[in-house]
């Protein structure tokens, strides 16, 4: 005798268990919108580095202007005051910035702690007056 068949006898059409079974409706809308979650989140995620990145390049430059600025004889501590003030403001956006981001990536944050370290010892040395 086969099980199946008794069933089958009693109600032609199949099974709500057979029509959920087979349905693949949801699966497939469940799917569609995992990944795209997916690909946005990592589109985000490559905007924000890209940003972290510009941010970055600002500070390296103003950086590079302060060392100039410095090695100028005709250049006062007051004149190059404002570069430092722009540093300043500059990595702490950037330290702000990365808090979600270096979590992810190991890279990005060794360099932006390296920058960060870089620059306020900069900043430092010009309060302290070490150029007096």
């Amino acid at each position: 005798m086969d099980i199946k068949r008794i069933d089958q006898a009693g109600n032609p059409r199949p099974s709500a268990f057979d029509e959920i079974k087979n349905d693949k409706g949801f699966k497939q809308i469940f799917d569609r919108k995992l990944s795209e979650v997916n690909s946005i989140s990592r589109l985000t995620s490559a905007d924000h580095k890209t940003d972290l990145l510009d941010h970055s390049d600002k500070v390296l430059d103003l950086l590079d202007d302060y060392a100039k600025e410095l090695g100028n004889p005709l250049k006062t501590l007051k004149d190059i005051e404002p570069i430092v003030s722009r540093i300043e403001k500059e990595v702490d956006l950037i330290e702000s910035k990365s808090a979600g981001i270096v979590l992810q990536d190991r890279d990005i944050e060794q360099f932006v702690r390296d920058l960060s370290v870089t620059a306020h010892v900069a900043v430092l040395k010009f309060q302290r007056g070490d150029y007096l």
